[in-house]
């Protein structure tokens, strides 16, 4: 358990912090060179960060490149407050403690995923491969106002360049470890100056990392995944743009799926292990006898209208997006057949959003909008293998949701140097045509229709203590939304509680104190927050039923600071910590696991881990470490008439627990990447060398607990490559 600190305190600790810089950084001015500004949208209007009351990372295309951020998850490494997991295809995020591991038909992250302005509503669909980025914006804290339903933990922004007119490009391969090759490109002209087209596409294949100790298989971890996407500008007038917008993708990847099996903390390995089969154990090792793999496609249509009018700025943001997978699963993770079981995903999303801004220099500056989508998930076929039998259908489950939204936001002037925001948005949420598959009979059994409305408030008061720095204190409300848990129909029918399958919407409240800077050769920002946190959705597992309740509040407070200082023009050094206190203040009921050894009382069970349930009230909240750190340093040095740019970055957690009982633990770890890159004279080629996890740690990105024994995602190990980039 850790001690928390009052809120007051924190505030002033946040200002005390914030004095030192004011006067480091008027005397730093005069070496008469700039840092890089990243204009954020973070009010759903570009502005300079230090006019923004809202703790944000936000990442250049420069520093994403400096860091070698390859896909979306990669951005933890640049982050501070920031974990960035996944399971399966299904991404999850967790900023400041408030993330989830709830993953069934209808339910989303608690850090919403924006690209270009649309939003990725489930899990699956939260971009990975990042394509043509120009930024990557990480907004920390309920963002229930402007952005609404499942931003309890923040909101992640990113950013495309737009196409061009006049012609430009860039073709890019590498190769590195364990057969790792990547081949990107990307394209644009047009053939006026009003009418741009794009291109950008992505192939990566690789073996993979992981060795099957049961069949002598060093390729089990071989994948291959492509992206692409065009893009399409039309300028109509001075005043009117549209934008339209295809991708698509394709995976086949087995990296995300759990296939390891978890040790630690005194467990038993798993129900294999007490049958006597030989079962892998050290990391990027696998004893399956049925390969574990994930195979996905996606489709998506964004259309984006901007119109300057002569009071406001108009936006249109339309979107559809399709996108199917299957996951094949040995949960057993052994040579025997004990359950094999596979699953098919399936999601449409429609979303219309229109977005109206005030563009005006006045003291009063606003923003309000109308937002709208469905999102239809199904889990269509699911089948099991037992015992080695053939494959038989376990059921299925779909569910409909909609979202409709007003909202509006607006900044006042009281004087020339504060500001106060006042902002709400009303939200009405419906769950309809939900379904499952009774697996006892086979039955279709359809679940009556569900609805909420909530209103999500927003107030700040920010002091501009000069051109170049501010402090600010806020309160923002979110929520994610209401679902009902498919995924768990045939355990709550079995228990005689249909109705335990609704299950009500998280919300949270929180308080935050920030002072921001931005001037010459220095950034800097500090922040304390703290968090009420109610009504979390927590999921338990039945086999392979996900059963979701209610069942815990919880308190977070925390501490964090970013710097990013130019000693010279060529030496940047980028700083950012976070501290936070995360714990559950009441969960009675956290699923523990206990395996059945006794072979006269446990008869067909045994082996099998049985759960049960505890007290978790005290404990540390899952996937939340005390402390992140990360250290960025990169120089720039003319080598051959070219440029070099040695650049490397330092990736530190402490400690955390994967669950809420406090039984699956990461230890700290570190990872070190570094990358030297050098350019020739006519910026027309550069190649590079890099490293990611040059140290080779040893953690896990996931662990999945379940009957047969919890299975783990493991980490990547120590990769090198080189990479060659043509412009044209």
């Amino acid at each position: 358990m850790r001690s928390t600190k009052g809120f007051g305190l924190g505030s002033l600790t946040a200002l005390a912090i914030a004095v030192s810089p004011v006067t480091f950084a008027q005397q730093t001015q005069s070496g008469g060179y700039a840092l890089e500004e990243v204009t954020v949208t973070a009010q759903r209007r570009s502005e300079s960060a230090v006019d923004v009351p809202i703790s944000i990372t936000a990442l250049s295309a420069d520093q994403l490149g400096k860091g070698d951020v390859q896909q979306l998850g990669d951005i933890m490494k640049l982050t501070p407050g920031l974990r960035y997991d996944d399971l399966g295809a299904n991404a999850q995020p967790t900023i400041r403690g408030v993330g989830t591991s709830v993953v069934v038909a209808g339910a989303s992250s608690n850090v919403a995923v924006y690209t270009d302005g649309f939003y990725s509503p489930s899990m699956l669909m939260a971009d990975s491969e990042l394509l043509n980025v120009e930024s990557v914006q990480v907004l920390k804290g309920p963002q229930g106002t402007l952005f609404g339903r499942n931003t309890t933990g923040g909101a992640i922004l990113v950013t495309s360049k737009d196409p061009q007119s006049e012609a430009q490009g860039r073709f890019e391969a590498s190769y590195g470890s364990y057969n790792a090759q990547r081949y990107q490109v990307y394209a644009t002209g047009g053939p006026t100056e009003d009418l741009a087209f794009d291109v950008s596409a992505l192939v990566r294949t690789g073996d993979g990392y992981i060795d099957n100790i049961t069949t002598g298989s060093d390729s089990d971890g071989e994948y291959e995944n492509w992206a692409i996407r065009l893009g399409a500008k039309w300028n109509v007038t001075d005043s009117t743009s549209v934008l339209l917008r295809y991708s698509h993708s394709d995976t086949d990847d087995p990296s995300p799926v759990a296939t390891g099996l978890y040790e630690e903390n005194g467990m038993p390995v798993s129900t294999a292990a007490v049958y006597g089969s030989n079962v892998a154990t050290k990391p990027h090792e696998v004893s399956y006898g049925y390969k574990s793999q994930y195979e996905s496609d996606a489709d998506v249509i964004q259309l984006t209208v901007r119109s300057e009018l002569s009071f406001a700025d108009f936006t249109s943001y339309t979107q559809y997006r399709d996108e199917s997978g299957t996951h094949y699963y040995d949960f057993d993770g052994s040579a025997l057949p004990i359950y094999h079981y596979n699953f098919e995903t399936t999601d449409k999303v429609f979303s219309q959003e229109f977005l109206l801004a005030s563009n005006g220099d006045g003291r009063l500056q606003w923003t309000t909008g109308l937002f709208y989508f469905t999102d239809e998930t199904e889990y269509p076929h699911n089948e099991a293998s037992v015992g080695g039998s053939p494959f038989v259908p376990t059921g299925g489950s779909g569910v409909k949701s909609s979202s409709m939204a007003i909202f509006g936001d607006a900044t006042y002037a009281l004087l020339d140097n504060l500001f106060l925001t006042i902002g709400a948005r009303y939200s009405v949420d419906e769950v309809k045509d939900a379904y499952f598959i009774y697996d006892n009979t086979g039955e279709k059994y359809v679940l009556d229709d569900a609805d909420d409305d909530s209103v999500t408030p927003r107030v700040a008061l920010r002091y501009e203590i000069d051109d170049n720095s501010s402090v600010y204190v806020s309160y923002t409300e979110g929520f994610k939304a209401g679902i009902i848990n498919v995924a768990g129909g045939t355990s709550a029918l079995n228990n005689g509680d249909i109705n335990s399958v609704y299950v009500d919407p998280e919300e949270i409240k929180a308080w935050e104190v920030g002072y921001k800077y931005s001037g010459g050769n220095l950034v800097f920002d500090a922040a304390v927050f703290s968090y009420d946190y109610e009504g979390l959705q927590v999921a338990s597992y039945a086999q392979t039923d996900s059963i979701i309740r209610n069942a815990a509040s919880s308190s977070v407070f925390g501490v964090e600071t970013q710097v990013r200082y130019a000693f010279t023009e060529q030496l940047h050094v980028n700083l950012g910590v976070a501290y936070l206190d995360a714990e559950y203040d009441e969960f009675e009921e956290s699923q523990t696991w206990d395996q059945c050894l006794d072979a006269v009382s446990c008869g067909s069970f045994l082996g099998v881990f049985l759960p049960s349930y505890g007290d978790a009230s005290g404990k540390e909240m899952q996937r939340a470490p005390e402390l992140t750190a990360t250290l960025g340093v990169s120089y720039e040095a003319p080598v051959q008439d070219g440029l070099l740019v040695l650049s490397g970055n330092l990736y530190h957690t402490s400690s955390f627990y994967f669950d809420s009982s406090e039984l699956f633990e990461q230890d700290s770890y570190q990872l070190l990447s570094m990358r030297a890159e050098w350019t020739d004279p006519s910026e027309t080629y550069s190649v590079a060398l890099y490293g990611d996890n040059l140290t080779d740690e040893e953690y896990y990105s996931q662990v999945l607990p379940q009957f047969y024994g919890p299975l783990v995602t493991w980490g990547a190990p120590r990769t090198v490559g080189v990479s060659l980039a043509v412009n044209f």
